[in-house]
């Protein structure tokens, strides 16, 4: 149990790369894993020292919420649903170029060009997709604004961003860090024991998540859409406005559009119906990062349907994050408004269910089924209603049932519509609890 090799059997791992970049003989790699199809770390046992650093700074098997609030908020959280806050924002970037081209508002491309532009990092730890192969992400340090501007928008896969810390313990300087609730929480455990790393990173930005989505995912959406990977040229998942779209840029100059929701042709109904879903997303307590300093997230709420171009919401979790944001508000490089908590639960409606409500029973049902699952504490309530029951089965079901080879072989050919109407099913089964 001394390894990271425990926490891969077990199927534990989140792939977030913390490992790599912190064995002191550099005995691990990250592989893609053959039939989960997801990054995992694998370790060569001849350079492997059994030191147990991997194991320690390891999201996977473990998180302890209690003691990282504590450590870095000084206190436990009053609001359940988000973790500890300062402030509560809904915003958006007020250079219309950053804005149209993000995932959503464009506040954290705007964040990490005011702090580089402004001297408060040297860089930022973020991630791109390969330019030789534009279906693999590459979590790279940003030293300029382009770079940071061609880093912007999400990235539907998996993404080791922390592999990346390997070269911020080696670079000096200040740097920023983005990254899904488990790459913060992988770097929380790690500043543990590298003060030096602590000490260097300035700002940790946090990316709301409801979950993953495995390599294959991808491949399925192009796959449906006749599209010939080899002949790819860039691949942008968001972005366009908003909810903005899929964007392929082809080698022979044409480019192909696909919806990312409310069109018909949508691609993300596939994924919120939870198909091609790592099993350990099922065991994911965290919707808003909430051991980030600022986190930032799609704004799903009903007043704001007819948006076109995007806003995003903010929860502050320090002073830092708070006055930075303010200060840049007075600067007219942001537009932000003050809203209540309770809207950031509200615009996260299904993940707070997913996430907050249904998870005791979720592990529940996946331990009585021989499945490992991760330790947290406070440990997660189980609240065991039939409801609860028949969406954990219904949800579950889709995550196995798109590891099949007959999924991408024949259920490929479903049309687009009938995958939105299978979402709905989903959708329907969270609104009978309101």
């Amino acid at each position: 149990m001394s390894t990271v090799s425990y926490v891969v059997k077990n199927q534990l791992c989140t792939g977030c790369g913390t490992c790599k970049s912190v064995c002191p003989t550099s005995a691990i790699d990250m592989r893609i894993s053959s039939d989960k199809s997801i990054y995992e770390p694998l370790i060569n046992e001849s350079k492997c020292i059994k030191c147990k650093i991997c194991y320690n700074v390891c999201p996977g098997h473990s998180i302890n919420f209690f003691e990282m609030n504590q450590e870095f908020f000084l206190q436990q959280p009053s609001e359940p649903w988000i973790g500890n806050f300062l402030g509560c924002y809904l915003g958006h970037s007020n250079v219309r170029q950053i804005r149209y081209n993000s995932t959503s508002g464009g506040i954290v491309t705007q964040l990490l060009v005011y702090l580089l532009e402004n001297d408060l990092i040297d860089g930022a730890l973020v991630t791109r997709m390969n330019n030789n192969n534009p279906l693999k992400p590459e979590p790279f340090i940003a030293r300029t604004k382009r770079e940071i501007i061609k880093s912007a928008t999400s990235k539907y896969c998996p993404v080791p961003v922390n592999i990346g810390l390997k070269q911020l313990l080696i670079d000096e300087g200040k740097f920023a860090v983005v990254g899904l609730p488990c790459h913060i929480h992988g770097i929380r455990k790690a500043e543990k024991i590298f003060n030096d790393l602590k000490n260097k990173i300035y700002l940790h930005i946090g990316l709301f998540c409801s979950h993953m989505v495995n390599l294959n995912g991808t491949k399925f959406i192009l796959k449906k859409n006749r599209i010939n990977i080899s002949k790819i040229k860039s691949l942008y998942y968001r972005g366009r406005g908003w909810p903005g779209s899929m964007t392929i840029n082809m080698k022979d100059g044409s480019k192909k559009i696909i919806p990312y929701v409310k069109k018909w042709n949508s691609y993300w109904p596939v994924f919120s119906s939870y198909f091609f879903t790592p099993m350990r997303c099922m065991m994911c307590s965290d919707i808003t990062a909430e051991m980030a300093d600022i986190s930032v997230g799609d704004a799903w709420l009903p007043e704001l349907k007819n948006d076109k171009i995007g806003k995003s919401i903010i929860v502050t979790r320090n002073k830092i994050s708070d006055n930075l944001l303010n200060k840049m508000l007075d600067e007219g490089i942001l537009y932000i408004k003050e809203i209540h908590q309770n809207d950031i639960a509200r615009s996260q409606d299904l993940n707070v269910k997913f996430k907050k409500v249904d998870l005791g029973n979720r592990l529940s049902f996946l331990e009585s089924n021989y499945k490992k699952i991760p330790y947290y504490y406070p440990p997660p309530k189980n609240y065991n209603s039939f409801i609860q029951k028949l969406r954990n089965i219904f949800i579950i079901n889709n995550v196995q049932l798109s590891t099949k080879n007959i999924f991408m072989n024949y259920f490929v050919n479903i049309p687009f519509p009938i995958f939105r109407f299978y979402s709905g099913i989903n959708k329907i089964l969270y609104e009978l609890d309101k």
